[in-house]
């Protein structure tokens, strides 16, 4: 906080980060100003998201790779249930996306929900990268189709996502598209691995 005594005579500029107090009879030849510090300009801003960008892109990287490595045909199994069932994964992956974060405000509002609402917040940023790595590996394997190398598939989807998230408008709603995408391919390719095979009958020959 700046206080301008009665006294005080300013033979220029007052600038400050806050509104100042200026008390009756204090002289300012100059103008009166709020300015924020010269590391908030340009180009700093401009710096701190490229390094959040990138930041961001060797976190899901690493996520990605991570999640191939330790279930390659889990992969393959997830861009197989994109090609069979687009719409059912587009509409599971918006009700996971919407729906997580009302789930997680409405047990906190109930005193035993606490602990899990507050524990699905936490985990609501894993869970949507990744959806977002899951969908950035079935455009790639739309691009990459077998037997290319699904490191380089989920590579290629993945420089394609990263690079639109440099441009403003379309970050979001790339973002958004590609985890809903993810999101819904991996809870139908789920579901689908947890149902019991379909019994086989196999009829016996009569002499």
């Amino acid at each position: 906080t700046v206080t301008v005594r009665s006294s005080a005579v300013i033979q220029g500029d007052l600038i400050t980060r806050t509104e100042p107090f200026i008390e009756e009879g204090a002289t300012i030849e100059g103008e009166i100003r709020q300015e924020a510090l010269d590391v908030f300009r340009e180009p700093f801003p401009f710096l701190a998201r490229i390094l959040a960008w990138a930041a961001i892109t060797v976190s899901l990287l690493i996520l990605g790779l991570l999640l191939l490595l330790l279930a390659p045909r889990g992969a393959e199994a997830v861009a197989a249930t994109w090609r069979s069932a687009v719409g059912r994964s587009i509409g599971w992956g918006l009700v996971f996306l919407v729906g997580l974060p009302i789930l997680a405000v409405l047990a906190l509002i109930t005193l035993l929900g606490i602990p899990f609402g507050i524990g699905l917040l936490l985990a609501l940023a894993l869970i949507y990268s990744v959806g977002y790595v899951a969908g950035a590996w079935l455009l790639g394997r739309q691009l990459l189709k077998p037997p290319r190398s699904r490191v380089l598939a989920f590579l290629a989807g993945l420089a394609i996502l990263r690079v639109l998230a440099l441009v403003p408008i379309l970050a979001g709603l790339v973002g958004a598209a590609a985890t809903v995408f993810g999101l819904g391919a991996l809870m139908v390719a789920a579901w689908r691995a947890g149902r019991p095979l379909p019994s086989v009958e196999t009829g016996r020959s009569m002499a």
